[in-house]
C-alpha cells in the first residue's frame, strides 16, 4: 500500500515538470530571431493544436491497453525530443517537426495522469476523496507554469537559446520520476481491434446521457478558460500595461488558478455540489465587466476567473471519474480532452473574428453571455442527474 501511495506525490513531480514550459514566453522571439513570418509562427502552432487532436484519444486507448506508467514513460520519453529538436534546429519545418512531437508526449500524459491519480485512489480505498488529489495535482501544474513563465523570460535575457536547454533538462528528469512510479491494479481492456474499439468508446462517451453532459460542460470550461487566457493578453495591452508586465500577470493567472484548483475539496464540502457548480457561472458576469469597463481596477475579476477556472477541473474530473469504469477510463477522459481541443478550436477563432469586426469590448461581453446561457443549460442538467453520479 505504500509504495502505490508513492504514485501521488511523483505524479504532482511529473506534472509539474510536464508544464514547466521555460521556452512559452520566448517562443515569439525565437521564431522571429529564425526568420519565420507571422503565417508560419500561426501554421506552427495549428500544427501543434491537430497533432493533439489526432493523438488525444489514440494515447487514452494506449494508456487503458498497455498501462498508465508505460504510457507516461513515453511521454517522458518525446517532451525533451521535442525542445532538443526546437533549439537543435532553425527551420519552419523542423519547428513543426518539434511541436508535433511535444504534441505526442502531451497527449500521452493527458487523461492518463487523471486515470492513474483514480486508480492509485481506489487501491487505497480512498476514491472519494479524488477532488483533494486532483486539485493538488492541478495546484503543481499551475506553479510549473507560473514559475516558468518568469523564469523562461529572466533566462532568455542570457540568450533565447538558454530557456530550451535548461528546459530540456527539467523534461530529462520526468523520465526518472515516471520509471518509480506503480501500475494501480485494475481491470485492462483487451482489444484486437484498436481502431474499432477507439470509435466505440467514442460512441459509448456521447450516447450515455449523463456523461455526454458532463464532456459538454468540461469542453465548455476548458475552451472558454484558453480562450480567456489570450484575450486577457489583449485586454493587458488595451490598459497600457508594457510587455514587461506580462510575464508577471500570466504568473499571477497561474497562481490563482492554483489557488482555485487546490481548494476545490474543502469548498465543495463546505458549499455541496449544487452550489459548487453553480458559482463557475461568475466568470460569465466578470467577462461582461470587463467588456463595458476598460479600468485597471478590474483587473482582480480576471483573477477571480483563474480561480474559478483551477476550482473547476478537479470538479468536473470528479463527475467524471464517478462514471467511468476503469478499463476505459483514460480513452474517455481523453475524448473529453478532445472535446475541449475541438471547442477551443471553434470558440477562439471567433472571438477573435469579433474584436476585429467590433472591439475587445463586445467580445468579451459576448463571450460572457454565451458562458452563461451555455453553462446555466448543462448545470441543470448535471444537476437533474446528480443522484446517478453519487450511484457510480
Amino acid at each position: 500500500m505504500r509504495n502505490i501511495r508513492s504514485n501521488l506525490w511523483k505524479i504532482y513531480i511529473y506534472k509539474f515538470l510536464s508544464e514547466f514550459y521555460l521556452i512559452a514566453p520566448i517562443l515569439i522571439p525565437y521564431y522571429k530571431s529564425n526568420l519565420l513570418n507571422s503565417t508560419q509562427i500561426f501554421t506552427v502552432q495549428a500544427a501543434y493544436a491537430l497533432s493533439i487532436l489526432i493523438f488525444e484519444v489514440p494515447s487514452g486507448f494506449l494508456a487503458d491497453s498497455i498501462g498508465r506508467k508505460k504510457t507516461l514513460i513515453l511521454g517522458a520519453v518525446f517532451f525533451p525530443l521535442g525542445i532538443g529538436i526546437y533549439v537543435l534546429t532553425s527551420s519552419f519545418y523542423t519547428f513543426i517537426l518539434a511541436e508535433f512531437i511535444l504534441a505526442v508526449a502531451n497527449s500521452m500524459r493527458s487523461g492518463c495522469d487523471s486515470a492513474l491519480i483514480y486508480d492509485t485512489l481506489i487501491q487505497m480505498k480512498k476514491a472519494s476523496e479524488y477532488k483533494k488529489f486532483e486539485g493538488r495535482s492541478f495546484f503543481f501544474t499551475r506553479i510549473g507554469t507560473s514559475l516558468s513563465s518568469v523564469a523562461g523570460g529572466t533566462l532568455a535575457l542570457v540568450s533565447l537559446q538558454t530557456p530550451f536547454f535548461i528546459n530540456i533538462i527539467t523534461g530529462s528528469l520526468m523520465l526518472p520520476i515516471a520509471l518509480l512510479l506503480q501500475e494501480p491494479q485494475r481491470e485492462k481492456m483487451k482489444s484486437s481491434q484498436p481502431f474499432k474499439a477507439i470509435l466505440k468508446i467514442c460512441r459509448f462517451s456521447f450516447s450515455h446521457g449523463p456523461l455526454r453532459i458532463l464532456i459538454l460542460f468540461t469542453a465548455l470550461v476548458m475552451s472558454t478558460g484558453i480562450t480567456g487566457v489570450w484575450a486577457y493578453f489583449l485586454h493587458y495591452e488595451a490598459l497600457g500595461f508594457n510587455v514587461g508586465y506580462f510575464g508577471i500577470l500570466f504568473a499571477v493567472f497561474q497562481l490563482a488558478s492554483a489557488w482555485g484548483s487546490s481548494q476545490t475539496y474543502r469548498l465543495e464540502k463546505i458549499l455541496g455540489s449544487k452550489k459548487s457548480l453553480l458559482i463557475l457561472l461568475f466568470t460569465a458576469p466578470n467577462l461582461v465587466l470587463l467588456g463595458l469597463f476598460k479600468s485597471v481596477f478590474l483587473l482582480p475579476l480576471i483573477f477571480i476567473n483563474a480561480f474559478l477556472w483551477g476550482f473547476s477541473f478537479p470538479l468536473c474530473m470528479d463527475y467524471l471519474n464517478r462514471i467511468i469504469k476503469s478499463d476505459i477510463r483514460a480513452t474517455v477522459l481523453s475524448v473529453a480532452n478532445m472535446t475541449g481541443s475541438l471547442a477551443f478550436a471553434v470558440l477562439s477563432p471567433l472571438f477573435g473574428k469579433l474584436v476585429d469586426a467590433f472591439s475587445l469590448s463586445m467580445a468579451f461581453m459576448l463571450l460572457g453571455i454565451y458562458f452563461f446561457i451555455l453553462g446555466s443549460i448543462l448545470i441543470s442538467l448535471i444537476l437533474h442527474h446528480r443522484e446517478e453520479f453519487r450511484e457510480c
